[in-house]
């Protein structure tokens, strides 16, 4: 069960342990909401005096802020936030020469969800290290039935690069009609979601994940979509200069303190 509590800039959110949520940060999550002309400084004060969770590792304190919005850095530094999480946005139309690889690319079915299930749980070993996500006991069984939800969507949304007879890698993607819970992040509409991109750890470096990308900007472009929206982790060494190579851009940054007190 999902619990939230808002009080004025305040959040406070419950995950349900059994659902996918969890795979995706702390089982608890205080949230401060950004508004324009906010003094950071006094609200961060305040904050500290609502907070719960002190050396629980599966709460977490989190502010959500325009990327450009680098005067309220330093408070939240001081506070012991750091940024983990970018929410970086590409434009249609920004085109990319995808790196050569021997890889093609072709839709998921059902008959490839094992597959999709352990590449999607191997980019989340990989990301666990930058602090944000989990692998959780029942995270395979989860990303098993919302893999499944993507393939079972009528819109194609899901492709693998495949090397001779061998899956690779995998891209999904919330189309328009399927991104709308991240409609508050968007500076342009129609937009998408790009949901995962992973590559096997013996075939990253190969262009595979170029050649992924690749095909789902062409596909996006032609479709209409004006921008497309995705969560990288910031201090993964490979994810920025690789989302920024293809055209995205810093948009909104996750300030994170985990757990949410200090000690």
């Amino acid at each position: 069960m999902l619990r939230w509590v808002v009080a004025d800039f305040f959040t406070y959110r419950e995950s349900d342990p059994d659902s996918l949520l969890p795979t995706w940060g702390a089982l608890r999550t205080h949230g401060l909401n950004w508004q324009p002309g906010w003094d950071l400084p006094a609200l961060l004060d305040e904050w500290e005096t609502r907070l719960t969770g002190a050396d629980d590792p599966d709460t977490a304190a989190i502010v959500v802020l325009p990327s450009h919005e680098t005067a309220d850095a330093l408070p939240l530094v001081r506070h012991g936030f750091a940024p983990l999480v970018v929410i970086a946005e590409r434009r249609a139309g920004h085109a990319v020469a995808a790196r050569p690889s021997d890889v093609r690319i072709r839709p998921a079915t059902h008959a490839d969800l094992d597959v999709a299930v352990k590449l999607n749980l191997d980019t989340i070993r990989y990301d666990e290290a930058f602090g944000m996500v989990n692998v959780r006991p029942n995270s395979a069984e989860h990303l098993r039935k919302s893999l499944g939800e993507v393939l079972d969507r009528p819109t194609e949304s899901m492709w693998l690069a495949v090397r001779g007879d061998t899956p690779v890698g995998m891209v999904y993607v919330d189309m328009p009609e399927d991104a709308l819970w991240v409609e508050r992040y968007a500076r342009a509409r129609p937009f998408a979601y790009l949901g995962h991109l992973g590559v096997r750890p013996d075939d990253r470096r190969t262009g595979a994940g170029s050649a992924l990308v690749a095909h789902v900007h062409a596909l996006m472009d032609r479709s209409g979509v004006a921008s497309t929206l995705l969560h990288h982790a910031l201090p993964n060494p490979r994810s920025t200069p690789f989302w920024y190579s293809h055209g995205y851009r810093p948009s909104w940054t996750l300030w994170v303190r985990r757990p949410a007190l200090r000690s």
